[in-house]
């Protein structure tokens, strides 16, 4: 075995190493923890590694437990991040926590950077040149324009989700020319949300299929105006 080689299996060895050691710290914290706010954050990273250890079922279970905490708590980002593990597991739900992080990405005005990456999701799900693909990508770019300022971090992600609104656009039509971008975005009327959103919302509905583990109703009634 040559040196690159060794040197290689060596900082594969560490990384498992760091990782199991990681792992076991925050099972000690997570046990001496009772359910809270510290505790759900200690079970996203404790999931966010089951993952790396192809630990699925164990990593949806960490993540659902701790996306019904941040809920009751209001922490709408954070409990994003955990439908992004619950997603990422590859579960019998998968797609219905997909739905709620869609929708609570959407719905609250969270760092762009977690509601990007939870579309990102149903862009791949979907089929390739669907039309929930191209509304997911429309919404994602959307998303990244409003909620970040030019100049700053955000910046970004708007290049990230405009590049992948291009990648989605070639499949959907087969569009090759910022002419004939154009003419996608007017005539699918891509360019108006209010025409745009709703297909959203009906593809998370459908991905939902009436299994909301939360009241929509109520946290839409206790919407600022």
């Amino acid at each position: 075995m040559d040196l690159n080689a060794q040197l290689a299996d060596l900082a594969q060895e560490e990384s498992t190493e760091s990782k199991e050691s990681r792992m076991a710290r925050l099972e000690t914290q997570m046990a001496s923890t009772p359910p809270s706010i510290e505790r759900a954050e200690l079970q996203l990273d404790y999931g966010t590694l089951l993952l790396d250890f192809q630990r699925k079922e164990d990593a949806w279970e960490a993540a659902k437990e701790a996306f019904h905490i941040f809920i009751a708590a209001e922490r709408w980002e954070l409990a994003v991040t955990a439908a992004d593990i619950m997603v990422s597991a590859d579960q019998k739900e998968s797609l219905t926590a997909l739905a709620h992080g869609i929708w609570i990405g959407i719905t609250y005005p969270i760092n762009p950077e977690t509601t990007v990456a939870i579309l990102q999701h149903l862009i791949d799900e979907s089929p390739v040149g669907s039309d929930t693909a191209a509304v997911a990508a429309v919404t994602s770019h959307f998303i990244a324009d409003k909620r970040s300022a030019k100049g700053q971090p955000g910046e970004g992600i708007r290049f990230f989700s405009s590049q992948r609104l291009a990648e989605v656009a070639a499949q959907h039509r087969n569009i090759k020319s910022q002419e004939e971008f154009d003419i996608w975005m007017a005539g699918n009327e891509f360019d108006n949300p209010d025409s745009f959103l709703p297909k959203l919302s009906a593809a998370v509905d459908a991905l939902a299929d009436g299994n909301w583990w939360i009241d929509r109703t109520a946290l839409r009634a206790a919407l600022p105006v």
